[in-house]
């Protein structure tokens, strides 16, 4: 079992997955499935990729499980939506209390165009405060 917010990184080379050209030319998250940009990948499955977010993240421990076919948004094919979920909710088993967040255009914060899944560990008291979260006040 992985400890909290941490994932094993993986070694050696990804799985075959035919032509390694970009599904959409230009996508950030295309060019680093077919291995034509730099990622630190955590974890690898036939379908999908989780990859450790470029910044590293809002906390420790932050992954991003991408499909390895271009998808734009999570209703743009629910079949690769519903795979990527799956094995985003496998990291999640391991993370302990988490968010699981995708987003779906620009107005709902989407900022690549390419479907990915956001695990987000989370902590007692980490401070993080999604738009949803009402804020408590000091000492509360």
């Amino acid at each position: 079992m992985v400890s909290y917010g941490e994932f094993r990184e993986v070694a050696g080379e990804a799985p075959d997955t035919g032509p390694r050209t970009p599904r959409r030319p230009g996508c950030p998250f295309c060019l680093i499935v077919c291995g034509r940009a730099p990622a630190t990948v955590l974890r690898e499955w036939p379908e999908t990729i989780a990859i450790r977010p470029h910044h590293g993240g809002v906390t420790a421990g932050h992954v991003l499980v991408i499909p390895r076919v271009h998808v734009a948004d999570v209703a743009e094919d629910p079949v690769v939506s519903a795979a990527t979920m799956l094995r985003a909710a496998e990291l999640a088993a391991e993370a302990g209390d988490c968010n699981v967040i995708t987003s779906r255009g620009p107005a709902a914060t989407q900022t690549v165009r390419h479907l990915h899944l956001h695990l987000v560990p989370r902590a007692e008291g980490d401070g993080l405060l999604l738009p949803w979260t009402a804020v408590r006040p000091a000492g509360a």
